[in-house]
């Protein structure tokens, strides 16, 4: 699983200071709160029903998950490894799935191309000398912004009979932003959520 540490980094630095404030906890029904006190910039709610979990708040758009009766379980079986957002953008639901969180990336075109051309230089038999210098000049140097355009320049490089083929095939699309911050929001707050339990249960 990869945990994306650049919004980990920055889901950290935005939330330093949030507090919890638990305004409904009955069985599967929930409605946590997160919160810096001194500031309502990125606060962020938890809210579970019944087979369903929703996260909203001021980050992007809110998210729907299903999949068990308790999602605080389902999204607890991950925690050891860090975030998942492949598989848990498959219980989005009426939301989209997984295509509604995912956005055209032209850094991952960019290692798309990168990895391809590596590959074929080391196993495929080699290419010819002087492509890494086309490659630059024709592809990586373009502004390769839309991905459209971006297509468009991959399919028309060629470089002494090298080139890549079934390029449309190949998926430049990845996670947003938002979405990846809101994973490590579900499963930091339920950390949260986890910890403050522990002493009222032992109490109790």
């Amino acid at each position: 699983m990869n945990d994306y540490p650049e919004i980990a980094a920055r889901f950290a630095r935005d939330t330093a200071n949030h507090e919890m404030t638990v305004l409904h906890d009955e069985g599967l029904y929930r409605h946590l709160r997160f919160m810096n006190p001194r500031s309502s910039e990125f606060w962020f709610e938890l809210v579970t029903w019944p087979g369903s979990l929703t996260i909203r708040g001021d980050y992007g758009d809110p998210h729907t998950f299903s999949r068990l009766d308790d999602m605080f379980k389902f999204f607890r079986a991950d925690r050891r490894w860090g975030i998942n957002p492949h598989y848990w953008a498959e219980k989005l639901g009426r939301d989209g799935g997984r295509r509604s969180v995912k956005e055209y990336s032209e850094n991952l075109l960019r290692q798309r191309v990168i990895e391809q051309f590596t590959e074929d230089a080391r196993w495929n038999g080699g290419v010819p000398a002087g492509t890494g210098k086309a490659l630059r000049t024709w592809v990586l140097d373009e502004d390769l912004s839309d991905e459209h355009q971006a297509r468009n320049v991959l399919e028309a490089f060629a470089h002494q009979g090298y080139e890549f083929s079934d390029v449309w095939e190949w998926d430049f699309h990845d996670y947003r932003s938002d979405f990846l911050w809101a994973c490590h929001a579900i499963q930091w707050g339920i950390g949260q959520y986890d910890a403050a339990r522990k002493p009222a249960e032992v109490a109790a």
